[in-house]
């Protein structure tokens, strides 16, 4: 059986997410998990320091060579994880089964698995892509969202780049009444730091 992935993330510095990390650290730390978590300075919006993300991913695919667990800096891994099938694909990230695929919230990237493959480049390069595009069209009015741009970016993928499903037990929102039903023993749950914060700050991972 492979180890299991380096857990990455970052986070902004000089905001509360520089706190809220402290309980994914606590709890990689915890569980003996190998993890990479560095904080950023801020690139002046939230939008922007979202799109980060892929380019964060790519970085660290270059810089450790080993598949690699995204977790966002508001998650906290709650149980020892395990090695999941999805992590035989380039690319495992939790996809609503229940929606279209071309839906807005078909693609959650809270918690993204990424191979160190040709395949896994190729995508997280689209990725970036996509959401260079989207950032910068002048008639878009909708907020910009790095897993829309994901969910582009798997829609328009080259064949033979292989995307798998995570399973909700590892992207659990921890107050969603679905997610409390269907995943009651969460492996990695998220607190939506986000939307808690957003009052206070328009920073933030």
């Amino acid at each position: 059986m492979e180890h299991f992935p380096v857990i990455i993330s970052f986070y902004t510095k000089e905001t509360p997410y520089e706190k809220e990390v402290e309980n994914l650290i606590a709890s990689c730390e915890r569980f003996g998990l190998e993890h990479s978590i560095e904080g950023v300075e801020s690139f002046g919006t939230r939008e922007l320091n979202c799109t980060f993300k892929p380019f964060f991913l790519l970085q660290k695919l270059q810089e450790l060579k080993k598949p690699l667990l995204w977790i966002d800096a508001d998650g906290v891994v709650v149980q020892k994880p395990k090695w999941q099938e999805a992590f035989a694909a380039d690319l495992a990230v939790r996809m609503h089964p229940e929606l279209a695929d071309d839906h807005r919230s078909k693609v959650i990237t809270s918690t993204v698995f990424i191979r160190p493959t040709d395949g896994a480049k190729v995508l997280l390069k689209l990725w970036i892509k996509q959401c260079q595009e989207t950032l910068l069209d002048p008639n878009r009015t909708d907020e910009f969202w790095d897993q829309t741009a994901l969910r582009d970016a798997i829609l328009k993928r080259p064949s033979g780049i292989s995307v798998s499903a995570l399973p909700l037990s590892y992207a659990k929102i921890f107050d969603h009444p679905t997610d409390r039903l269907l995943a009651p023993e969460p492996v990695i749950e998220h607190f939506q730091a986000s939307r808690r914060f957003k009052k206070s700050i328009s920073l933030g991972s």
